[in-house]
């Protein structure tokens, strides 16, 4: 990481707590080239030495000068010093569970605590709970880690944990750390401080690094709501009320908040009131009180994660806290860096904050390598890299590539997949960070062992194949850029379902009944033996491959080329550089069940290549620079080169390639290098007339890096780059060019209705809809679907579409005239053979009332495949489902299958993923709204909204009737439907300042939120013409606010869950 402040001042202010709480006044806080809330520049800032004019930049020049007394573009010395290795990019890790690693003492397995498991946590035969596992286990084995090769250990979290977790019915422990009570102190389970003190000790002085498991995203379940209800509630339909009612976002800013501000009423649960350390995370205002998360849409963010409490980690105090825990840390135990758990589960500004944070004190403690990696779970690249881009983290665990690994070693995968992901690898370059300090892995503690995936990918298999694809994974693993993580356990041949907790077996004999029918591969020994065997087949490989790459650390963090790569199995070859001696590494892999020879491309003409690993055949590249290599099935070969690369002829040049002028948010920058040396490219940018600051740099073409350009950015402001490339010799050459920014698009603002289909119900009595098709300008489409009406045909809308004309022909001959469907109005109507018209709501009685206690999914996909596909499920499930064991259709018809979902009791959403093993329909997880939709949808493989049911109808928005009527001290009366998933509430402001503009309110004023009631007796008779009708009441929490609401201008709505307005009306205040 880089250095601290050039004057030492900490990055952090001194955290004072108050409640309640002024925080930063509303504004826009967006990582970017503008500084942070922290006040910590985001990239590094280049102090200009040589002035260089900008003769080079491309008209309008007067557009893109810089201003006089700006910051001239840096020298190219400057530039050219930069590290080609920002991030460490040689470590090994070892990852290990310190409940599931090694006993050193039986004394701790209860954590100090009386009584049953519910009590301890501990129950040895069974995987869900504490197995025994503790720090001087851990420190006992330290040979047998390091005896892999291991350059760094990175351990669960072992702070201490809410010992039993609850979740409806189920019960389970803590045992796996993420649940923290206590971020101060070690978990009683695995030891003591004295413990950690000599475990990183002793690990340190065999020459391993120590990396902490750390958690900002969440706590233990200590916080309760008041209404006993816990499904998610939205940010558009429950706004954050600010302490005088008025609903504000906090991504744009903070305001005075209390215990009355949020969606849920906040209280400690049962015996846990000031159970959380440090004591700033008793203040229920640190929390975003939103209820459950189904981890899809903005959910991922706010919601409780599994019933643990979710951290308002948009508020500086949260910031600050954490950044203050894990300083202690830090400076306790000189721990070399953090993995950050669920990082994709909070706002990106707080990482940019926090890492920020980190790498200044870090630095100042004399560890300026100190390495921040997370876990942000996505197999694409375009999402995880923004962690690093805009995140500042150093690195993260690399999914896309373990996808790719698992694919290409297991499954057989064409090797043009691994080229694709590895095509991306300049997306996660920064000035700190790029794809050589990725931490790559085939199998974790969450998500499964690449034993277990190897298993089930090849059904039948022999041991012996397993075993060498297991291997040639691990050759894989080691030989590709990037920093290789074992799984403690894959060097043992441990395999199991897939999965979190099924992976987790001890590493000590178990008397855990799934653990003992594992299989093991490479072994005749199961799970009721200690599994310490440095003999083992695949230890000896991880070790054997990790001596290989130490004797040539250019396989570890050399300049990686690709050379070649199949169309489909078969050879995937790159080469690996040494730049300071100019040695030139082949690596060929090969996933074909039979050997493949192949011709590549080389860095040099005429030279020999000699066999290290894999092959005992030497090679010799032609006057072309090819060279013809053999490589076995499922093996990886590696050739040295016999002689240095031929040094560059001349001095480098570049040309810069900048953004096309309108640039807004990522954009790419890129610069081409005659001819195919060694050369490096290092890549700077300055927005405006800010400071210069270095974007990265490429070592290989194409060489490009990636800008973001925070949404605070101007149209037309000035975008200057420079490029500078250093070849092998150290020789420079530059360029500049200039661009400038464009308008960020404003968000969407929330709408009512939004459909992506126009459904059409047809019924024929007959029952014979062969040939029967649905046509809507040039779409044409058949009645697939088929229901207790009829048939159904959709097809699909514009998004700007205010209607769709259709007709329903056979054979050129229409059933009835044209017909209009009102998008405003309604996505599906009704009709049948012979009549005219078209009904906008299903017929009365013709479908029968949904079971209440189950969730019913119909499934379409246009290829009719359906070999293999089911149902993951976890919140709202009765019974969650393992990966490996989905819930499978129940039937078959013409639009497709459908699965069953039994539902937990009360459950007000369903989570769940259509998938055919790691194949997903949608790369997102689903979440079903039970309140929006029902429990009975269709679904269109792909698509990421539902065919069916259609919800949402045209807004009533008036404000010139006052169709809503305010009774006695606290009731409101108002001819609306009120269902789960809508809210409404009593907007109040100045008279006259509240109108309705493009389907919103011209101002948010301030809220009386409502809740469902009952007229009393005594008001229906005093009301008699309000008798019957909707009525609601006014939240407690704001019952102080009431007489000042009712001198002002009133207004009562309905909202939908996005917050778009349903329904608004003026009050009629009769008292």
């Amino acid at each position: 990481m880089p250095s601290a402040p050039a004057d030492g001042t900490s990055h952090v202010r001194p955290f004072r707590r108050k409640t309640p709480v002024t925080l930063v006044p509303p504004r826009r806080r967006t990582a970017g080239y503008l500084a942070l809330a922290l006040g910590v520049p985001a990239l590094t800032v280049l102090a200009p030495t040589a002035p260089l004019a900008l003769a080079a930049v491309p008209e309008p020049a007067t557009a893109l000068t810089a201003s006089a007394g700006a910051p001239e573009p840096p020298a190219d010395a400057v530039l050219a010093r930069e590290p080609a290795r920002p991030a460490p990019s040689r470590e090994q890790f070892y990852l290990l569970l310190p409940d599931r690693f090694a006993n050193g003492t039986p004394a701790n397995d209860r954590g100090g605590l009386s009584g049953d498991r519910s009590h301890t946590g501990f129950d040895p035969a069974d995987k869900y709970y504490f197995q025994g596992g503790d720090l001087k286990g851990v420190t006992e084995r330290l040979d047998y880690i390091k005896g892999l090769g291991t350059t760094a250990l990175w351990m669960a979290p072992v702070f201490k944990n809410k010992p039993v977790h609850t979740v409806g019915r189920h019960q389970s422990a803590n045992y796996h750390g993420y649940a923290i009570t206590d971020f101060t102190q070690v978990d009683p389970h695995f030891g003591t401080e004295a413990d950690l003190r000599e475990l990183v000790d002793q690990a340190h002085a065999k020459g391993m690094k120590v990396f902490f498991d750390v958690i900002t995203n969440h706590t233990a379940d200590t916080v309760d709501y008041a209404e006993k209800q816990y499904g998610y509630r939205s940010k558009g339909a429950y706004p954050y009320l600010d302490t005088e009612g008025r609903p504000f976002d906090d991504s744009e800013g903070m305001r005075e908040v209390d215990a009355d501000s949020f969606p849920y009423t906040p209280q400690p649960r049962t015996g846990e009131h000031d159970r959380m350390v440090p004591d700033w995370l008793n203040d229920p205002t640190m929390y975003h009180n939103r209820g459950d998360s189904t981890f899809a849409g903005e959910s991922a963010l706010y919601g409780d994660f599994l019933g643990n409490d979710d951290l308002w980690t948009e508020r500086p105090e949260v910031v600050e806290g954490m950044a203050r825990i894990y300083e202690k840390w830090v400076d306790d135990f000189a721990v070399d860096g953090f993995r950050v758990d669920t990082a994709k589960n909070v706002n990106m500004e707080f990482w940019t904050e926090w890492a920020t944070a980190l790498d200044a004190y870090a630095a100042r403690q004399g560890q300026p390598d100190f390495f921040v990696f997370g876990e942000a779970f996505s197999a694409d690249p375009v999402v995880m890299a923004p962690y690093l881009v805009q995140g500042r983290l150093d690195g993260t665990l690399d999914f896309p590539l373990q996808a790719a690994f698992r694919n290409y070693a297991s499954r057989g995968a064409p090797a043009t997949d691994l080229s694709h992901v590895l095509a991306q690898d300049y997306r996660y370059t920064t000035d700190k960070a790029d794809a050589y300090g990725e931490v790559t892995f085939l199998g974790s503690h969450d998500m499964g062992r690449i034993g277990s995936f190897i298993a089930q990918d090849n059904p039948g298999a022999s041991d012996t194949e397993l075993l060498k694809r297991d291997r040639f994974a691990h050759e894989l693993l080691f030989l590709s850029r990037g920093n290789p993580v074992i799984y403690a356990g894959d060097e043992q041949g441990f395999t199991g379902p897939s999965g979190d907790v099924d992976s987790r077996q001890t590493m000590f004999a178990s008397k855990v009944p799934d653990y003992l029918d594992d299989d093991q591969i490479g072994t005749d020994r199961t799970h009721a033996s200690d599994a310490y065997d440095t003999r083992h087949p695949l230890y000896r490989t991880i070790a054997s491959l990790s001596r290989l790459t130490k004797a040539h650390p250019a396989l570890r963090n050399g300049v990686q080329t690709e050379r070649y790569a199949d169309a489909g199995q078969g050879v995937y070859a790159f080469s690996r550089t040494d730049v300071r001696q100019r040695v030139e590494y082949l690596v060929a892999v090969n996933n074909a069940a039979e050997s493949r020879t192949v011709e590549l491309a080389t860095g040099s003409a005429r030279t020999k290549f000699k066999p290290l690993y894999g092959t005992s055949a030497s090679v010799r590249s032609d006057a072309g620079r090819k060279v013809r290599v053999t490589v076995p099935a499922l093996s990886a070969v590696v050739l040295k080169a016999d002689r240095r690369l031929p040094a560059q002829a001349g001095t480098p040049t570049v040309t810069l390639e900048a953004p096309a002028p309108g640039a807004t948010g990522d954009v790419e920058v890129s610069a081409e290098v005659p001819g195919d040396g060694l050369n490096r490219v290092v890549f700077a940018a300055q927005v405006g007339d800010a400071p210069w600051q270095v974007l990265g740099s490429a070592d290989h073409a194409p060489y490009r890096v990636t800008q973001h350009l925070a949404d605070t950015v101007q149209a037309r402001t000035p975008l200057r780059y420079k490029a500078v490339v250093v070849d092998s010799r150290g020789r420079t050459g530059s360029a500049l060019a200039a661009t400038t920014a464009g308008q960020p698009p404003e968000p969407a603002r929330p709408r009512a209705v939004e459909r992506d289909y126009a459904v059409v119900h047809y019924r024929r009595p007959d029952g014979d809809y062969d040939g029967w098709q649905l046509t809507a300008g040039t779409a044409t489409t058949e009645f697939t679907g088929r229901d207790a009406y009829g048939a159904f045909a959709w097809v699909d809308i514009d998004e700007d579409a205010a209607d769709v004309t259709y007709t329903v022909r056979k054979n050129g001959v229409a059933d009835g005239p044209a017909r209009t469907i009102e998008l405003a109005r309604t996505g599906a109507v009704w009709i049948e053979q012979g009549r005219d018209g078209q009904a906008e709501t299903a017929p009365e009685g013709v479908y029968p009332p949904q079971d209440a206690r189950k969730a019913v999914i119909h499934y379409h996909r246009s290829d009719g495949d359906y070999d293999g596909w089911g149902v993951h499920t976890w919140t709202g499930a009765a019974a969650p489902t393992d990966w490996t064991k989905p819930l499978l259709p129940v039937g078959r018809d013409s639009f497709g299958v459908t699965f069953e979902v039994p539902l937990a009791e009360n459950a007000t959403s369903l989570s769940y993923i259509v998938h055919k093993g790691d194949e997903k329909d949608l790369a997102s997880d689903r979440s079903l709204d039970l309140a929006t939709y029902g429990k009975e949808v269709w679904l269109v493989g792909g698509a990421d909204s539902y065919l069916l049911p259609t919800v949402g109808t045209a807004p009533d928005l008036d404000l010139s009737r006052s169709e809503a009527h305010w009774i006695g001290a606290d009731t409101l009366v108002w001819d609306v439907k009120a269902t789960p998933a809508t809210t409404q509430q009593l907007v109040y402001a100045d008279r006259g300042t509240l109108s309705i503009v493009d389907g919103a309110l011209s101002d948010e004023g301030r809220w009386l939120r409502l809740r469902p009631a009952d007229l009393t007796d005594a008001q229906e008779a005093a009301h008699p013409d309000l008798a019957g009708l909707p009525a609601f009441t006014v939240d407690p929490r704001d019952r102080d606010r009431i007489a000042e609401a009712l001198r002002g201008q009133l207004v009562a709505t309905q909202r939908v869950g996005n917050g778009a307005l349903l329904a608004a009306t003026g009050v009629d205040a009769r008292g």
